[in-house]
């Protein structure tokens, strides 16, 4: 007796703006991160372009099609729970069609999004104002967000790279061409 074959299309998740912006802030992060030093002008400025991205992003959540919504994805207490209770940390059987993020994927994204947030915010302060110029804890507030930065990214690529291999899919080349495959449904018999 043949096994029944799962059936698998393709949708449309990721539309270019995010993918974009995401790719954007990965070549900025790592640009600052490896590249840079602080206080030279390039990293500042590449710091206020990661800024001018992600005010993009935040802009898009709101305009952008359904499944960039912040709605389409924000980790709910109901969804989080519903994602911890199963097991699966929301894999692609317990989300809605189209969701982009698994609840804590999506509590994943928003952390490193605060974070970049955060980092600029206490960038700017050090740099562009005479007031926190030199200030102990803007500066280690600064580099405690950078270095949590830096352990958070390895962790979101590992899930990106966990959660491609349970829905067996690959979500990070998904990021590069936009779609994913939809959650399976087994053909009849």
């Amino acid at each position: 007796m043949m096994r029944a074959k799962a059936s698998r299309r393709r949708v449309r998740v990721w539309d270019p703006l995010v993918r974009i912006v995401h790719w954007s802030l990965v070549a900025g992060v790592a640009a600052n991160a490896f590249l840079t030093e602080e206080g030279e002008r390039w990293h500042q400025w590449i710091g206020y372009g990661v800024e001018a991205l992600i005010g993009v992003r935040i802009l898009w959540g709101f305009v952008g099609p359904w499944p960039a919504r912040w709605t389409s994805f924000w980790p709910t207490p109901g969804r989080l729970r519903a994602a911890i209770a199963s097991g699966t940390g929301g894999s692609a059987a317990a989300s809605p069609p189209g969701i982009t993020h698994t609840p804590l994927g999506a509590v994943m994204m928003l952390t490193l999004l605060a974070l970049l947030l955060g980092l600029g915010a206490t960038g700017f302060m050090m740099e562009e104002t005479d007031r926190f110029w030199g200030v102990e804890w803007v500066e280690e507030t600064h580099e405690l967000m950078s270095n949590a930065i830096l352990v958070l990214v390895p962790l979101h690529v590992l899930g990106a790279l966990w959660e491609s291999r349970k829905r067996r899919d690959n979500l990070i080349a998904g990021m590069l061409h936009g779609d994913r495959h939809a959650p399976e449904e087994t053909a009849s018999r």
